[in-house]
């Protein structure tokens, strides 16, 4: 019987110096834990270090474990009440919460490029060309301005007993042309680019600034055009710096 005892103790004493000089990672938690600090006792009685970070890192992994599972939880909780409100989310919805962040959009331009003239027939719809024009030739820039204001107007010639209520859209524009070494050569004020009164608060509107050269041709020559629209309505304006060479056609 003591024998038997004596051999499971034995077998116990190796098992645990087995484990003791094996260190395992855990996985997906960025933690390695040394089990020789888990399963060695501290012989040193006057310092209590080993335990300390021991028991430290243990918590670590168990805070860590608790903190993945919650975000988990709240992630999927977020997404999924996202998904219903967009699932719920009407037109007229998706337009409101498009017109709130539109309010708040600072008056720019997304984009402008030079196009043939009269080719623009709508937003988006043009013919695009070059920067490089003949002597005499009429130079017209395409622009999709975002963020300009609408001003709330009464249609009193509506008919019927109700006024109707309508949106005024008003912007102007400066050309201030300058040649590349910076000398000013012409300066064009309050010219009126766009000027629209509709029944709902457009926001998909182009500009064309047309600048002719029939009175007064540009000598050949590189040139820097200053565009500086302003919106009539909010009082805000912004500034596109355009690139252009006057050259005889080959």
């Amino acid at each position: 019987m003591y024998g038997k005892f004596l051999v499971i103790i034995i077998l116990v004493i190796a098992f645990t110096a087995t484990i003791a000089g094996t260190t395992t990672t855990v996985v997906g938690q960025n933690q390695t834990i040394n089990l020789t600090a888990l399963f060695t006792p501290d012989t040193d009685t006057d310092n209590d270090t080993n335990d300390t970070t021991t028991a430290t890192t243990l918590e670590n992994i168990t805070a860590a474990n608790n903190m993945s599972s919650t975000s988990a939880v709240t992630t999927t909780n977020t997404a999924a009440a996202n998904v219903t409100a967009i699932n719920n989310m009407t037109i007229e919805d998706a337009k409101e919460l498009y017109l709130s962040v539109w309010n708040q959009t600072e008056f720019n331009a997304t984009f402008s490029t030079f196009v043939e003239p009269f080719s623009a027939a709508g937003y988006g719809v043009y013919e695009e060309r070059s920067n490089i024009f003949a002597p005499g030739e009429t130079i017209v820039l395409y622009i999709e301005p975002v963020g300009f204001a609408h001003e709330q107007i009464i249609d009193e010639k509506g008919g019927g007993n109700n006024n109707t209520m309508l949106y005024l859209m008003n912007m102007t524009a400066d050309y201030e042309i300058a040649a590349a070494n910076g000398t000013e050569f012409q300066l064009i004020e309050d010219v009126q680019v766009g000027n629209i009164t509709s029944h709902r608060p457009n926001t998909e509107m182009f500009l064309t600034l047309t600048l002719a050269q029939e009175v007064q041709p540009l000598p050949i020559g590189s040139y820097v055009i200053t565009y500086s629209v302003t919106d009539e309505v909010s009082g805000e304006s912004f500034q596109l710096e355009k690139e252009i060479t006057v050259a005889e056609r080959e």
